[in-house]
């Protein structure tokens, strides 16, 4: 068997971005699907599946190893976010063809350890109330056990108000959930001090968060060696690591405990299991990042299914609205899991229909109008 094309689809649904997708062809007519990850420079992302597709078409869709080896290596330079998701996205799609050819879930072929995947939602506000408002009826739906929130204000000034709001978050959430359920906070990487980091990390000690995501950036990890020091709460990061190298030096640090590779910017299931590989001997959990499509989320749940030392799966519900459309199938959350089918592959496709009808629109990050893309003096700010 071998692959004779490799195609693109990007599309614009509800989100403010365009979800972006892969399908690899072989020469006897299975095909598998990928998705690729959003970093941004969506037309970049697209450009660099095309170019590296010269070094795959004609190869044996079984040999991902090989495959991914020449899409990392003949780049010779570091091509960063944009060549390595588009080689996750290759790779998805390669295990795709490869659950189909065995007539094999994805999860079964890997080595299923679990019987369905634990699940967190996301609710934010400007206080406690707005944020249990917004969560509330997802538990009642949806059954989630987990949950992760945000305080907008933080890493902005003035620094004293964004960490009182903070504590009031945490506190009134903790109040009203009670001890067993667990809740997550993003700080999306707004601060760079890591004594800064640290202060605000210890003042979430009382409410036992279940981890605080990215309290400082991710580019000095050194930098979490020095926050960790002292700290009674799970540290979490690993949504803008893409490469097998910074996460063995991540982990050889002791300076997270939970993981957050995203499966569509790290390799793929190649890349994953590796990672995974690496954080277990010293007991790291891996929690996916996982905020794009319904193909990925499909992906990470036969991921989780087969990888013994996952968490919580970062999850929204795919079930209603144009995002459940994309695909053939969806899956479906019910009291606070994820179980997949017992299709071949991934157990679902791409919607090809659905997709022409839905034009790839040109999006920015960031707003230049925005206070938040400025700190105090005027200079950018991490967005």
């Amino acid at each position: 068997m071998k692959i004779t094309e490799i195609t693109t689809y990007s599309v614009h649904t509800t989100q403010w971005r365009n979800f972006n997708f892969v399908r690899i062809d072989t020469d006897e007519g299975i095909h598998g699907v990928g998705e690729l990850f959003c970093v941004g420079a969506d037309v970049a992302v697209m450009e660099m599946v095309k170019y590296v597709s010269e070094w795959v078409v004609g190869m044996d869709p079984l040999d991902r190893e090989r495959i991914q080896k020449r899409i990392l290596n003949y780049s010779r330079f570091n091509g960063g976010s944009v060549l390595y998701t588009a080689a996750s996205a290759i790779d998805l799609a390669l295990w795709d063809i490869a659950g189909k050819i065995a007539g094999l879930p994805v999860y079964k072929l890997l080595g299923a350890v679990r019987d369905k995947v634990p699940v967190y939602c996301h609710t934010r506000g400007k206080n406690s109330r707005e944020a249990l408002d917004s969560l509330m009826p997802k538990i009642e739906t949806y059954g989630y056990k987990a949950c992760k929130t945000a305080v907008g204000s933080l890493g902005y000034y003035p620094v004293g108000s964004s960490e009182r709001e903070l504590v009031e978050m945490f506190e009134g959430m903790r109040a009203e959930l009670g001890d067993d359920f667990e809740i997550g906070i993003d700080m999306q990487s707004k601060i760079y001090e890591p004594a800064q980091g640290r202060r605000v990390c210890q003042l979430l000690e009382p409410y036992r968060p279940f981890f605080v995501e990215e309290p400082i950036r991710p580019d000095n990890l050194d930098n979490w060696a020095e926050m960790a020091q002292g700290l009674n709460v799970p540290l979490a990061t690993g949504e803008q690591i893409f490469d097998i190298y910074t996460y063995e030096k991540l982990i050889q640090l002791h300076a997270v405990d939970i993981l957050q590779p995203d499966i569509l910017l790290c390799g793929g299931i190649t890349g994953m299991r590796k990672i995974a590989a690496m954080a277990e001997p010293s007991f790291r959990l891996l929690s996916p990042h996982n905020p794009l499509s319904s193909l990925a989320n499909c992906i990470n749940v036969h991921f989780c299914m087969s990888t013994y030392n996952t968490t919580y799966l970062e999850n929204e519900p795919r079930e209603e609205g144009m995002d459940a459309d994309l695909c053939t199938e969806v899956l479906r959350v019910r009291d606070g899991f994820i179980t997949p089918n017992d299709k071949p592959g991934w157990g679902m496709d791409l919607n090809y229909e659905f997709l022409k009808s839905c034009e790839a629109v040109v999006w920015s990050r960031v707003n230049l109008k925005s206070s938040r893309a400025y700190t105090m003096d005027g200079a950018p700010h991490i967005m």
